[in-house]
């Protein structure tokens, strides 16, 4: 893997600002191969796609020459490359912008810090009326 010419490193959140600059829905993908730290050969080998091939659907032509990114590939290209980037892109064509759902593990953590703090709370009130009562 080439790190050097990387514009972010690898497991860093791409802001939208720089996703929002890409002109094209094929500049995104490029951006998300890019971010990934991952050659283009090794995308395309996890996506079952020749090199050259994928090297066709990602140069910038147009015409009869142009090569589309196959939609089917799109969940696992942003799985093999570790980012959402494509997906952010078209929330941020359309207006909207994206946040991670909280998992069942993070929402059960929330939970219980609650109740850690009220029961925390609980007991400094607890532990302030009995030294009110005592002294």
């Amino acid at each position: 893997m080439v790190q050097g010419s990387l514009l972010f490193p690898v497991k860093d959140e791409i802001p939208d600002s720089v996703i929002a600059k890409c002109k094209d829905f094929k500049s995104a993908i490029r951006l998300c191969i890019e971010a990934s730290g991952l050659e283009r050969k090794e995308v395309g080998f996890a996506l079952s796609l020749q090199d050259a091939h994928l090297s066709r659907m990602l140069a910038d032509v147009s015409g009869s020459e142009e090569r589309h990114f196959p939609v089917n590939l799109l969940q696992k290209l942003m799985a093999t490359c570790s980012n959402d980037v494509p997906l952010r892109w078209l929330a941020l064509q359309r207006g909207f912008g994206l946040y991670r759902l909280k998992t069942e593990l993070e929402l059960e953590n929330e939970r219980l810090r609650q109740e850690l703090d009220n029961k925390e709370r609980e007991h400094k009130t607890m532990l302030k009326m009995f030294r009110e009562l005592k002294g």
